[in-house]
Formats: C-alpha cells, sequence, structure tokens
C-alpha cells in the first residue's frame, strides 16, 4: 500500500522537492556545494554523489525515483553527469517557473481580434468621442448605463447606444450667425444638470438642455478672451459641493467655472427667460448668480492640449507642448504648491493611476513617460518604440498596463512593472484617415477602445473572459500539436501562435512557455512562425519542433533552451518529424525525407548535414507516421502511401489509396540532377489549412458539397473481409426515423488525400493483420500491414455526417481502443482489440462491462445520428461519441494509468476527458482547477461539467455522454403545471376533506346496498383551507309568454274547458285543457 502511494503521488512530489530544493538552500549551502564541485576531477557529478551531497551539506532526503526525474531535467547534455552551471541553472529556473505562474493572462496578446469599423455618419471627421452617462440617485455614473456621443466640427453631434447603433443627431449652431456656421472645438457632458457643454472659434461656450431628449440652447457665454479648445467637468460627491467645469483655451489658460447642481442649478429653465446670454467678463467678476469663477492665466506658452482633475491630491492637471511647462498640477485654492513636468517638446497628452499615483504623458518626441506625481524632476520610466508623436494614453488594471496612441494609428500595451512592450498593434485600417487627427475614448467597464476619425473603430484592450461562455483558451491561436510526456509526467502543446508550452495536467498550471519559438525577419521586424510539427527524442528528454518555414529546433523543453537550428528547405512546411536513435527525420512540401544526425554531426556524403531520401511522391506530404525500428510510411495530398525502411532509407513498398488493391511498382533509380521542385502552395497559410479555409480544405470543400468533378470509382469496398459499400447501404431496409446520408465513395481525379495515420505498435508485422490504420478525405479508415508480403485489409467509417473526417487518431498502449477525431470537433471511441485480425473471432468481448465505462452504448428511445451511421458497421465497434469541441480536433493522446484522453483544437483549447467521455477540465482555464491523481482514474465523486461553449451546441447524445447517463428530463410549462396540480390534489387527499380511509375487507364477503335516509344531510364547513369556497347557482332567465297556436274547431265542438297555467321552468308557457 506505502509503494502504491508513493507512486501516485511521484508528480506531485517531484515538484515539492524541486521547491524545495531551490527554496532551502542558502549562501552558505551554495558555497559548499560549489567547492565540493570544484574539488571533482571534471568539476561534475553523477546522480548519487549528487544526492549524497545535498544530504551531507543541506540535509536534503529524497526518494530515488524523484530525485532521477529531478537529475534529468539538471543533465541537458544527456551524460549522466551535472555540471555547476546546469545545477544552478536548475535553481534558477525554479524561479522562474514560480513568475510564469503570474503571468497566466500574458498569453493572449492584449489586442487580440480586428477592430469593428463603424461609419461615423458625420460629414467631417470626429473631433471629440464622450460618454455620456446616466446620473443616479447617490450622485454616482458608470459606463455600463449611458451613450456615446461623438461631434464634428461642423457642430454635428451624434447620439450612440453602448453597442454602437445610431440614436439620434443634433446640432450645435451659434444663435447670432445665420449664413455660416463656427466651428465646434470640444464637447463635454454635465449629467447632473442634464446639460451639453460645446465650445467654438467663436470664443463662446454653449449650454444645451437635454432633459426628456432635448436638444435646447439654455445658456450662453460669450467673449471669452481665447477660443476654448478642450474642457473636463468634475461632478460633486455631494449636493453641499460645487461641481467645476474646467476650461483650456488657445492662449495657454486655465479656468475653472463653479457651480451648485442641485435642482440642475442655475441651468433650471424659466418661463420668462428661454435662453440665458452672459459675457464671460460678469461670470469672472462674480456678478452672474449661480456662478463663480477661478482663472489661472499665462501657465502655458503654448495652446492647452488636455485638462483634467485629480481626486486623490483635489489637484487640476494640463498640458501643453511647450518646453517649460509641459504638464502642470496645481489645486484650486493654490495651497498645495505647484508641480510643473518639463519635456523637452511639450506633451500632447496625460493620464493618472489614482490607487498607487502613478501619471504617464504622451509627448511629441515618440516617448511616453511615466512619473511619480510628487518627483516632478525626472520620469520614473521611459518606453520608447513609437514613431510618431503620442496623442493619448490610458492606463489599466490599476496600472500594471499601459495603452498608448500615436498620431500614425500605431498602439503600443507596455506592462508597467516589467517595463516591456507587450505588443505593437498595427491593424488599423486606413479607412479610418489618412491625414486626420486621431480621437479616442476608453470605457473601463467593457474595456473597449473606440477610436474616431473619418470612421469609428472599436477595439477590445486586454478583454476579461466569462465563466458563462467559455472555460478559457490554452493557446492564442489554433493547436498543431499535442504530446504527453511519460517520463516526467507533463504535456506539452503547440500552436500555430509559435508557443511551446509545458502543462502539469494534474495542478492544472503551467510550467514553462517558448514564445516565438520560430521566427522569421521580414523588412527588420520579427514575425513569428506557425509550429506544424513535434516529437519527443528516444529518451523522453528533448524537443523537436518543425515550422511552417521548413525550420527545425531541438529544445531542452524544461529549460526552454534552443540547442540547434536545421532547415530542410526554404518555404518549405514541415509536416512530420520522426526521432529515432541517432536520427532526425523531417517530411513537409518537398516531397521527400531529409534526414539529419541528432548530435550535430555529419548525415550525407561529402560532410553535408542532411541527406535527402529518394523522392517516390508527385505532391505534398501530409502526414507520416514511424514504428521504430522496422517502418516509416509517409502519405500525400494525392493518396501516395509509401514504405520506407528505416535502416536503409530505401522504399519498399507503394500504394495509392483511392486504389488500395493496386500497388505501384517502384523505380529504384538515383536522378543525380533531380532539382528540388518546391511546393505547389508556398503561399497558403498552415493556419487556414487547420480551420479548412482554403488551400487543402478549400478542395474538402468541394468534394463535401458534391461538386461535378471527373473522378473514378476505387475497390475500397470491393473486396476485402468487410465490404464498405454494404456495411453504408441504408436504401434497402426503410426505417421511419431520418437516414444519414453520407458522402460516396468516389474519388475526385485529382486524388483521395491522406489526413492522419497511426501504427498500432503491440500488434505483430504480419502479411494479415493490421498495424497501419490510414485516414482518408472521404471519412474512412483503412486498415494496412506494412509487411512486405501484406497491403490492404479492410476499411470502415468513421464519421456520421457528410463531409468529415478524421484529422487526428491516437490509442492505448494494449490497443484496445482507438480514438479519433473530426473536423466538425466529434470524438469517437473504437474497440479494435478484435478488429483486423486473423483470430478475431476468438477472442472474447464482454459488452456489459463496456456498457458500464461508455454511457453511449445505453438504449435510447431515438437513436442518435452516430448510432444510425454505423448500425450496420459489425466491427470495429463504436463504443463513444460526442462533440467536445466547437472546431476540429487537431491532436489527440491517451494517458494510460489515470485513463484520460486530451485533445487539441483549432478553438484554442487543449481538454481533458475521462474514457467514458466526461469533461475535466481546460488547459489554461481562469476557473479553479479540479486536482487529478497521475495514478488513478477520476471516480463518480470527481465534480464533472460540461463545457459552456458545447452546452449551446451539444446534441442529446454528447449531452448524454457528459452527465454519464444521467439525463435530466425537461419538461414544458404545461407539464409542470399539471404536475403542480397533481401534488395539490394528493395534498388534499392527505388533509382528509373526503373521509376516513376503508377498512378491511375492502369488498367483503357480499355486497349491501346502502340504506336510503329522508332526513336531511348536516354539512359542515372545512375550515382547514386558507380560503373558503363559495359557489354561485346559475342564473335562470326569466321565463317568456310564447302565443299559443290556434285552437281546433273540433276542441270547442267537444266542450272542453280552458285554463290557462304558467310552469315556472325551462320551457315555454303551455295551455292545459279541462275537460
Amino acid at each position: 500500500m506505502k509503494a502504491s502511494v508513493s507512486r501516485a503521488t511521484l508528480a506531485s512530489n517531484t515538484e515539492d522537492d524541486e521547491k524545495t530544493l531551490h527554496l532551502t538552500l542558502e549562501e552558505h549551502h551554495l558555497l559548499a556545494l560549489h567547492k565540493a564541485f570544484l574539488e571533482e576531477e571534471n568539476g561534475q557529478l553523477d546522480m548519487n554523489k549528487l544526492q549524497q551531497l545535498l544530504n551531507d551539506i543541506a540535509r536534503l532526503r529524497f526518494n530515488p525515483k524523484e530525485f532521477e526525474i529531478m537529475f534529468l531535467k539538471m543533465n541537458t547534455k544527456r551524460d549522466g553527469l551535472v555540471t555547476w552551471d546546469e545545477f544552478i541553472s536548475h535553481l534558477i529556473l525554479g524561479f522562474k517557473h514560480q513568475e510564469i505562474i503570474a503571468e497566466f493572462q500574458d498569453l493572449d496578446p492584449p489586442i487580440a481580434k480586428p477592430p469593428r469599423i463603424l461609419k461615423s455618419n458625420h460629414r467631417h471627421p470626429i473631433s471629440r468621442i464622450i460618454f455620456c452617462p446616466t446620473m443616479k440617485p447617490d450622485r454616482s455614473v458608470n459606463f455600463s448605463d449611458g451613450s456615446y456621443m461623438t461631434c464634428s466640427k461642423d457642430g454635428f453631434i451624434n447620439y450612440w447606444s453602448l453597442d454602437l447603433s445610431l440614436e439620434r443627431t443634433v446640432q450645435s449652431k451659434c444663435p447670432d450667425l445665420k449664413v455660416a456656421d463656427t466651428w465646434v472645438t470640444d464637447m463635454v457632458c454635465l449629467p447632473d444638470v442634464s446639460v451639453v457643454c460645446t465650445a467654438s472659434s467663436e470664443r463662446d461656450l454653449r449650454f444645451y438642455d437635454t432633459s426628456a431628449r432635448k436638444f435646447d440652447l439654455r445658456v450662453i457665454f460669450i467673449s471669452l478672451d481665447y477660443a476654448v479648445c478642450t474642457m473636463y467637468y468634475v461632478i460633486a460627491s455631494t449636493a453641499e459641493e460645487e461641481s467645476m467645469l474646467i476650461l483650456g483655451d488657445m492662449g495657454g489658460n486655465v479656468k475653472i467655472i463653479l457651480f451648485n447642481s442641485v435642482a440642475r442649478g442655475p441651468f433650471k429653465s424659466k418661463l420668462d427667460e428661454p435662453l440665458v446670454r452672459v459675457r464671460y467678463e460678469s461670470v469672472a467678476k462674480g456678478v452672474i448668480p449661480g456662478f463663480r469663477a477661478v482663472e489661472f492665466k499665462r501657465i502655458h506658452t503654448d495652446w492647452v492640449l488636455q485638462v483634467s482633475y485629480y481626486p486623490a491630491l483635489s489637484m487640476i492637471a494640463s498640458c501643453a507642448a511647450c518646453p517649460k511647462a509641459s504638464v502642470q498640477m496645481r489645486d484650486i485654492n493654490e495651497t498645495k504648491g505647484i508641480y510643473i513636468y518639463r519635456i523637452n517638446k511639450g506633451a500632447y497628452c496625460f493620464a493618472f493611476a489614482e490607487g498607487i499615483h502613478l501619471m504617464a504623458t504622451g509627448s511629441p518626441d515618440c516617448l511616453v513617460r511615466v512619473w511619480n506625481p510628487f518627483v516632478p524632476r525626472r520620469p520614473s520610466i521611459v518606453f520608447p518604440g513609437h514613431h510618431a508623436g503620442i496623442i493619448g494614453v490610458v492606463f489599466q488594471d490599476g496600472a500594471k498596463i499601459l495603452c498608448s496612441l500615436s498620431k500614425d494609428k500605431c498602439i503600443k500595451v507596455w506592462d508597467v512593472a516589467a517595463q516591456t512592450c507587450l505588443q505593437t498593434y498595427t491593424g488599423l485600417p486606413s479607412e479610418l484617415g489618412e491625414h486626420t487627427e486621431l480621437t479616442f475614448l476608453y470605457n473601463p467597464d467593457s474595456r473597449q477602445l473606440l477610436i474616431g476619425s473619418v470612421m469609428i473603430a472599436t477595439l477590445h484592450l486586454c478583454p476579461t473572459q466569462s465563466g458563462e461562455h467559455t472555460d478559457g483558451n490554452t493557446h492564442c491561436s489554433a493547436i498543431s500539436v499535442l504530446l504527453y510526456n511519460p517520463l516526467f509526467q507533463v504535456i506539452l502543446t503547440c500552436g500555430l501562435d509559435s508557443f511551446i508550452i509545458v502543462w502539469d495536467p494534474w495542478k492544472g498550471r503551467r510550467m514553462s512557455v517558448v514564445k516565438e519559438a520560430h521566427t522569421r525577419t521580414l523588412h527588420g521586424e520579427v514575425i513569428p512562425v506557425e509550429i506544424t510539427a513535434a516529437t519527443f527524442d528516444p529518451g523522453y528528454q528533448l524537443l523537436l519542433t518543425g515550422a511552417h518555414d521548413g525550420s527545425l529546433k531541438t529544445w531542452n523543453f524544461n529549460t526552454g533552451t534552443c540547442l540547434r537550428n536545421m532547415k530542410i528547405e526554404n518555404n518549405c512546411e514541415v509536416t512530420g518529424v520522426v526521432w529515432i536513435k541517432g536520427r532526425i527525420l523531417a517530411i513537409g512540401w518537398n516531397r521527400h525525407v531529409t534526414e539529419f544526425a541528432d548530435s550535430g554531426g555529419y548525415a550525407g556524403p561529402g560532410g553535408a548535414f542532411s541527406k535527402d531520401w529518394e523522392t517516390n511522391h508527385t505532391e505534398d506530404v501530409l502526414c507520416a507516421t514511424a514504428r521504430v525500428p522496422q517502418t516509416l510510411v509517409t502519405s500525400s495530398y494525392s493518396g501516395e502511401l509509401v514504405m520506407w525502411q528505416l535502416e536503409t532509407g530505401q522504399a519498399y513498398k507503394c500504394f495509392n489509396v483511392a486504389h488500395p488493391k493496386e500497388r505501384i511498382k517502384l523505380q529504384y533509380k538515383k536522378d543525380k540532377r533531380r532539382e528540388k521542385r518546391k511546393s505547389n502552395h508556398p503561399d497558403v497559410s498552415v493556419a487556414r489549412r487547420l480551420l479548412g479555409r482554403g488551400g487543402y480544405g478549400a478542395r474538402h470543400s468541394e468534394v463535401a458539397k458534391g461538386l461535378a468533378l471527373p473522378s473514378v470509382q476505387p475497390s475500397v469496398g470491393a473486396s476485402g473481409p468487410s465490404a464498405h459499400t454494404e456495411q453504408l447501404d441504408h436504401t434497402k431496409t426503410p426505417r421511419r426515423l431520418t437516414v444519414v446520408f453520407m458522402p460516396k465513395t468516389s474519388t475526385p481525379a485529382k486524388g483521395l488525400p491522406v489526413r492522419a495515420m497511426l501504427f498500432l505498435n503491440t500488434r505483430p508485422m504480419a502479411p494479415n493483420v493490421g498495424t497501419l490504420l490510414v485516414s482518408l478525405e472521404n471519412g474512412l479508415i483503412q486498415v494496412w500491414s506494412h509487411h512486405v508480403s501484406g497491403g490492404f485489409i479492410t476499411s470502415f467509417s468513421a464519421i456520421h455526417k457528410g463531409g468529415d473526417y478524421v484529422v487526428s487518431m491516437c490509442s492505448d498502449e494494449t490497443n484496445e481502443f482507438l480514438f479519433t477525431g473530426t473536423t466538425n470537433g466529434y470524438i469517437k471511441t473504437w474497440l479494435i482489440k478484435d478488429f483486423a485480425l486473423p483470430d478475431a473471432d476468438k477472442i472474447h468481448v464482454c459488452m456489459p462491462i463496456y456498457r458500464l465505462i461508455f454511457p453511449f452504448l445505453w438504449k435510447d428511445l431515438f437513436e442518435g445520428k452516430a448510432k444510425r451511421a454505423n448500425r450496420g458497421q459489425l466491427k470495429p465497434r463504436l463504443l463513444n461519441c460526442y462533440r467536445g469541441h466547437r472546431m476540429l480536433v487537431s491532436a489527440m493522446a491517451y494517458i494510460d494509468k489515470p485513463k484520460i484522453l486530451v485533445t487539441a483544437s483549432a478553438d484554442f483549447s487543449a481538454r481533458l476527458w475521462s474514457l467514458g467521455g466526461r469533461y475535466l477540465g481546460t488547459l489554461g482555464t481562469f476557473k479553479k482547477w479540479k486536482p487529478l491523481d497521475p495514478e488513478t482514474p477520476p471516480g463518480p465523486e470527481f465534480a464533472y461539467t460540461i463545457p459552456p461553449d458545447i452546452c449551446r451546441i451539444h446534441s442529446a447524445t454528447t449531452y448524454k455522454v457528459m452527465m454519464g447517463g444521467a439525463v435530466t428530463r425537461r419538461l414544458t410549462q404545461k407539464q409542470l403545471a399539471l404536475m403542480a396540480e397533481r401534488e395539490l390534489v394528493i395534498t388534499d387527499f392527505t388533509r382528509g376533506v373526503y373521509g376516513k380511509r376503508l377498512e378491511e375487507p375492502i369488498l367483503g364477503n357480499y355486497f349491501h346496498m346502502p340504506k336510503r335516509t329522508s332526513q336531511r344531510h348536516e354539512f359542515h364547513l372545512d375550515t382547514s383551507f386558507s380560503y373558503i369556497p363559495v359557489y354561485q347557482h346559475m342564473i335562470r332567465p326569466p321565463p317568456q309568454e310564447i302565443v299559443p297556436p290556434k285552437e281546433p274547431e273540433d276542441f270547442k265542438d267537444k266542450g272542453f274547458q280552458k285554463k290557462r297555467v304558467v310552469i315556472p321552468a325551462y320551457g315555454p308557457v303551455c295551455k292545459i285543457f279541462i275537460h
């Protein structure tokens, strides 16, 4: 029992020991260890000596297996000996891994999505964007309740909703000018008095009443000394305080207009005075009641470009493009002193971070400066990098992030603490304006940046993720490679964002990150290159990656160090890499295998570092797989399947998957004049190809849509143990359920591309044993034998939707299960232990055990598409099917001991699933991770959930699988009301309203009629209810007399007496004749 517990906690204990190692060793320990290293002959220690040394000096004891894993991480040279440099580097990396956890949200670029462009509905460029909030009774405002306002120089003002839909348009005009209008220089909103103020080149201020959706000019200040070019409004925190309107004009003056906003203050409408016209000189002297003015004259020598208020210090700030007083801060009473910040070319803009007292300025010298407001002599941080003047700066997340916008429409995002540039965004389109001024507004609630000019652009700056819609992303782009390392028990992912990330799946944390693993330089700019293939070395200590540009790199993924650079060919994508002992094989769009020596030495004749194998493909090689030490198999876009001897590098068999029974003869002739043929698709992006948009994906879409292409009839199902055409023929037995129409098995003349291949390594190499699985673009998976005398064995359909196909496959250690991932995001589990084997009938399969594991096998009232599509397919048995991703499943890996399946997708996520299909978590999630045991499968006590993005699109089958078979039935409103009514009736019965229960014997030996009683029954009202029901008799209409018919003459002769009787009942009045 103790041994099993130790194995179960091996991975977690190793990490704890490493943490203890770099945190426990102190300076005197390191000095003693360094001395011990120097005393050795070569300055190197083996594993046993190092373990003993740590025990003697620092009293650290380790489990032998745990220390072996730690030693392998230290030994980067893989020679069994650790130097002092390797040891100390391992300790430094321990501290680095702690910082990586703090960088959890830094993988996604701050601006990840392209901007949204809207028409401005202005004739002229937008000069100002502001937010008009809705004032609450407690005098608080926020950016989630209100509207945006845009203004152009001709005075037209547009109101926009929060989702930027146009609401209405108004205009600010000078009432004194009848022919031509003046330019509006700035606009500000006064929400506590429902007023919008505009400033114009006529040196006036216009206050418009906006209550009840009006826009009426209420007050106008005329004859200012200079035209106002910038404004800022401060809302009073209490009703007793005064609100402030801060003005900055073209003469370098700063003016403050103060007023009390209770009951709209001086802006309250009066019947006898619809328009108040006031000279500013009267306001400055205090003659006008309700207004008070404070002026700071000539504090700048140029136009005031921005004014603001710093509430933490109760100071007014202003900036101008003048070197002597670029930025000034002072209080309104001038009792706290004046802070002057001098910049050589002045300042265009500034912003405050109130919590930690920081100020950022943007200048025409292309520098962003971060100041301590109390130290105006020099800035604390200077960020260079812009190539034009900075016109806007914004703090975010408590001054952790700083965003700057320059005149050339370049946005830079800075990490203030690390003093680094996180992103340089140049994606603003030219439609925004080539030579026009820019204005911007930042909404801290929606984290949206609005930029206005000729048009309006919106960008999301560091957007936050909602747990109701997603569990988070693993990468910033589509994931192309997913590998599991059984030595260190970690998961490694590579993506099209050129990131290499090592994950601890048991604690859900990121261990190490390599950013921009592959890069290229274009016009002096470093551009990341997509990683398209990767594999581990035979000892699982190093990593080999291949990229879209043909480059290859070997890495020590524990330290993030690149050990070697290689290349197969320029602009030639690497689609497959194989690392065997002493050799590295790379395959790509150059249509042949390139061999390298893993030690960095010579691999080819004449001292060449690489050796090219024979070219037996006529199209680009899409995938490759190897079974060491026997065979390497490569497949191309045209469907060519070539098998190579790993030892000699010679091809020994060649087929075409469209005609698997026909073997292609190989020509063993070496053409010395062979030119390197470039790919036919050098410009096709791997991202577009992975997402199925253009390139190869476009060819697939033609097949899916059923275009009229010249085709040939393959012999896939013509012969063999299982005829595919018979398995998919659903027209023989018509059913009432809907029919799943599958794609035809015909192939276009271009060939049938191979999308994935997998070797079943535990199966013997025999002619009649299926050891190779090949996935085709028509949805079939072919089974081949790689024996010299073997070939095609059989095939089966692995899809249930037309146009879908398998792009990734994996299996367990015993090859009992086959896991497939399709382009539509479906994950399927197949039972293959009795499939494509000569003695398959002798293998016992206990289906009740699998029904306990896979709820998919449980009987359904209505079968889903997956079951109906595989109804006639006996083998392999479909054990599970569910949709795990919104986009294609690009890679898969299975961890045998905990029975966990890991899938990666083009939707930027890598997810963990149980064997039965229950969702465990997403790597990189922002939610709390549920710990997993590396030795034990998750049990029923695990808190299983459903991915939020799958909740909106899942089918009944997917829901049943992810719920473990416990499907809750959703009732309609009518059914719920009926159930509530039944519960009420049952409750009434229990209260004894209808008497006591029947006594035994209920029927008796014979039946007795109850005795009749003529007396009246006594009724008692039941007062146990909260109310007494009262019933009203039906109201009868009054009787109406009906005109009787004429009497027959015979009655008169007989002498009958006639008497009239009215019967008070329903029916006509009748006459009764009495003789």
